[in-house]
């Protein structure tokens, strides 16, 4: 029996075209969503490596600026350590000429502000009572400024009716975290 040839032929094309819409196309539609996860994997891996890279970088900026952070960690320390600011105050007085007649925490309270870091922040209050001459007491202002924790004075009262040397009264204010 013999098989006429144009139908020989549209059945081989009605075969290959079950076999490609069977076989063919579905593995075709999973290399493409492949080809899909592939890209957003790269994606994702690409912005990794961003992320960490930014990272890194910030690592040795931090690393290259160690003074500077050392810095504004003593001007703000994280413990309120009110033993050594108090010998720092008693020292710079003495230093510049004045003497502490008192010395006292007025109040320690903590800062209430919006932001998250400002929260943690402690105010202490400071008052003092020191005995000597105005050039002295410039001279203490200035320490105070100069030194690398952060002084506020927040008022200054003396009496003058003594005569040399003047009664000084401040109020310092610092921070701590």
């Amino acid at each position: 029996m013999q098989i006429d040839r144009p139908i020989a032929i549209a059945l081989t094309l009605f075969i290959i075209l079950l076999l490609m819409f069977f076989l063919v196309i579905p593995e075709y539609k999973t290399f493409k969503q492949l080809q899909i996860d592939l890209g957003e994997k790269k994606a994702e891996y690409a912005a990794e490596f961003d992320y960490y890279s930014a990272i890194t970088k910030t690592y040795f900026d931090l690393q290259s600026r160690k003074e500077d952070i050392k810095k504004v960690d003593d001007a703000l320390p994280q413990n309120s350590n009110l033993g050594d600011v108090i010998y720092f105050l008693q020292k710079t007085a003495k230093e510049d000429g004045l003497i502490v007649k008192s010395l006292f925490l007025s109040k320690s309270s903590s800062a209430g502000s919006n932001s998250d870091v400002s929260n943690n922040v402690k105010d202490i209050t400071f008052s003092i009572n020191l005995l000597g001459d105005y050039a002295s007491l410039g001279n203490f202002i200035v320490s105070l400024e100069k030194s690398s924790r952060i002084f506020e004075i927040t008022s200054i009262t003396f009496d003058s009716t003594s005569g040399p040397p003047y009664s000084f009264n401040l109020q310092i204010k610092t921070h701590s975290y």
